[in-house]
């Protein structure tokens, strides 16, 4: 494709007036995708420190049983929600359901307010899962396909940095609500539907995604988006080689033919090896430090959340720096080693028990933006919010079974078997990367995307080339 419309005799727009306006619009974007994030976060935390509290498991009645379905209940929601509202999104538009998918969101969380029986909460961390499922799906294509490659991955991943910051701020907030009144639970469950209002209200007025629309042969207004929001012209190259596509109702069986199946697999697998040992651990982690004899289990669970989030941090400083596989792989055998150590803690000084952990949650820190990076790139735009659904769910998948197995095997194995366990899959993770992951550092989403895409990235990046953006000075999101 040469030229993306007859829009590219309209002129062009003065360069730094161009990447004024391109830079202004991608902030606003940033923080109204990443605001998506931060609510899975939140939510997730909401709930866990609530849990863990005496007061509400007092007033509700709840079991192991209700507590491991509980725990799972968002998670199981966002198995659902990714595929469907990601094929949704692929067939329909980003824009359209970008804001249907929170506003569901919002409801349930106002509703969580009012719970009176253990299913209630159930039924609505599915609802709210499914949202963010479907948040998930959108979010990071729609961001991805406004930026430039050379800072594609310091963009995406500020929202996964904001998934580490929705969790921190709600469990702190929980944590203080709690411990000054134990029986104002239901204050702490219900606050995401003030950050939920508040993302909404952001989200109004975006457009819709300039590369969806090529891939749907609407190049004109694709062309009117990239020069009143980017400020650039129609016909800019890293526009202009996006194909033509359109998602139909065979997206689904696409990501499992021999073009897509291995990224389809890659996806999954490492996303799932990433977060089950993580959700399954720190949505009990009370529990599981009170067994390594912590003396104020929840307390050092607040920390080490904040350990998480600068491991996440650095992450995100590396990502365009060192590339993708880096800060895969090295983490995910560090998490394996961190927790074979832990399962361990009998024999070993506490305070090394506790620098175990504490490196696991930075380990994890680090490789944590990598999903919101990963399924978008190696996706062509056709069915790229369907695979990220799919890797979503997924992902979910894991973890719901992690969270759901975790409190009922610490009681019947014991905490040495469970924390080998969740060793085990930090293993597989990195394993799979080592063989799967392929380098997509600079590239463009057409390229990286493509049929070929791919097969030619799995190698390390090491050598750029004419039409490999990143070869320019990166610029900071």
């Amino acid at each position: 494709m040469t030229s993306l419309s007859p829009a590219a005799s309209r002129g062009r727009i003065a360069p730094q007036r161009a990447d004024g306006r391109r830079r202004r619009f991608l902030r606003r974007l940033t923080v109204a995708t990443g605001g998506g994030m931060f609510l899975d976060g939140f939510v997730f935390a909401c709930i866990a420190v609530v849990v863990a509290g005496p007061a509400f498991r007092r007033d509700l009645g709840t079991t192991p049983l209700w507590l491991s379905m509980i725990s799972a209940s968002t998670l199981v929601g966002t198995i659902a929600g990714g595929p469907v509202i990601g094929h949704l999104t692929d067939r329909i538009g980003r824009r359209r359901m970008f804001t249907v998918d929170l506003s569901l969101f919002l409801v349930a969380s106002v509703l969580m307010y009012f719970v009176t029986a253990p299913w209630q909460i159930v039924a609505l961390g599915v609802v709210l899962g499914f949202a963010v499922g479907g948040d998930y799906a959108i979010g990071s294509p729609l961001l991805g396909e406004f930026t430039p490659a050379e800072s594609r991955g310091s963009y995406l991943g500020i929202l996964e940095i904001l998934w580490n910051v929705g969790y921190v701020a709600a469990f702190s907030l929980g944590f203080l609500i709690t411990r000054s009144d134990p029986d104002a639970w239901r204050w702490a469950l219900g606050l995401s539907a003030v950050p939920a209002a508040a993302v909404l209200a952001l989200r109004h007025g975006l457009p819709e995604s300039p590369r969806w629309l090529i891939a749907r042969g609407r190049h004109e207004e694709a062309a009117d988006i990239l020069t009143e929001h980017l400020g650039i012209a129609p016909d800019d190259a890293e526009f202009a080689d996006e194909p033509t596509e359109e998602a139909g109702a065979g997206a689904f069986r696409a990501l499992f033919q021999p073009d897509y199946i291995a990224r389809t697999l890659f996806c999954c697998v490492f996303w799932i090896c990433i977060v089950l040992p993580y959700f399954a651990l720190t949505f009990f982690q009370a529990d599981v430090l009170a067994t390594l004899s912590i003396s104020d289990p929840l307390l050092t669970a607040l920390f080490g959340t904040c350990v998480a989030l600068v491991g996440a941090a650095l992450g995100w400083w590396l990502i365009d720096r060192v590339g993708r596989r880096a800060i895969l792989i090295t983490p995910m055998f560090v998490t394996a080693a961190a927790l074979t150590a832990m399962a361990f803690h009998g024999h070993l000084p506490h305070a090394v028990t506790v620098c175990c952990f504490f490196l696991y949650l930075f380990a994890y820190g680090v490789m944590s933006i990598l999903p919101g990076v990963y399924p978008l790139e190696v996706f062509p735009t056709s069915v790229r919010t369907t695979g990220m659904g799919v890797s979503a769910a997924a992902s979910r998948i894991g973890a719901a079974v992690g969270t759901f197995l975790l409190p009922l095997s610490l009681t019947a194995l014991g905490t040495t078997p469970t924390l080998l366990m969740t060793a085990g899959v930090c293993l597989a993770g990195g394993l799979t990367s080592t063989v799967l992951a392929p380098e997509t550092n600079g590239r463009s989403l057409a390229r990286t995307g493509g049929r070929q895409g791919h097969e030619a990235t799995t190698e390390p990046h090491t050598t750029r080339t004419a039409d490999t953006p990143a070869a320019h000075p990166v610029r900071k999101a």
